[in-house]
């Protein structure tokens, strides 16, 4: 598993979730509470998006296009701003 993303609430890491579902790849956000379940993601205290290493080009460069598209309205202007990815 590969971190992609890391969110600064639930809300981007669900959002950068559905995208990277939407687009067939398998995507799973873990968070302070789930962190270090998994071997392979380690506890950060950080929402992140991870997906799996053969994935992880693909869910960048998605989550790149969103990140640069403009903002379809008002509403969804804030969105990924305070969030980075990976």
């Amino acid at each position: 598993m590969t971190p992609v993303y890391i969110a600064e609430s639930e809300l981007d890491a669900q959002l950068v979730q559905d995208l990277l579902l939407g687009s067939g790849i398998t995507a799973h956000v873990f968070g302070p509470n789930v962190a270090g379940a998994i071997p392979e993601v380690p506890a950060t205290g950080l929402i992140r998006v991870v997906v799996e290493d053969s994935e992880a080009d693909l869910a960048r460069a998605l989550i790149q296009h969103l990140e640069s598209s403009p903002a379809a309205d008002d509403e969804d202007a804030g969105f990924l701003l305070d969030s980075q990815s990976l």
